[in-house]
């Protein structure tokens, strides 16, 4: 199994769902072989307000060219934006979003176009119809 974690990116993220929904958080593994992600967790941000994820669990592995969702709690309440941020079991921050605003209720997400597209750069998001745990068909 590989030994880095710089493979593993936020994908996809849902900020604002439809009523009852709640916000969720994609990784892809863009790698070449299989990661170990037991004990990774994501928050998201939005001004003060911190939405933590619970940690992955132990033992969960992520396939090369798979994904792996994190889901919140339809509780959290903010201002239907933020950015997301992927930590390692060590706390290391392995990925971060942009900030992005969501206003519609809906279930459009932004997402990574293609799956994985990380040049650290706004470009690499867009936003359309979410696709929870498969490629971004944007």
């Amino acid at each position: 199994m590989a030994t880095t974690a710089s493979s593993v990116v936020i994908n996809e993220m849902e900020l604002n769902p439809s009523q009852g929904g709640a916000d969720w958080v994609e990784l892809f593994n863009s790698g070449n072989e299989s990661l170990d992600i037991g004990g990774w967790t994501a928050t998201i941000t939005d001004g003060s307000w911190i939405g933590k994820f619970p940690p992955v669990p132990n033992g969960t592995i992520i396939d090369a060219g798979g994904f792996f969702v994190l889901n919140g709690q339809s509780s959290w309440n903010h201002e239907n934006g933020g950015f997301a941020t992927l930590y390692s079991a060590s706390r290391e921050k392995v990925d971060e979003t942009p900030i992005r605003q969501d206003l519609m209720d809906n279930d459009f997400t932004y997402g990574r176009h293609p799956d994985g597209h990380d040049t650290n750069t706004d470009g690499d998001w867009g936003l359309g119809y979410a696709t929870k745990g498969r490629t971004n068909n944007r």
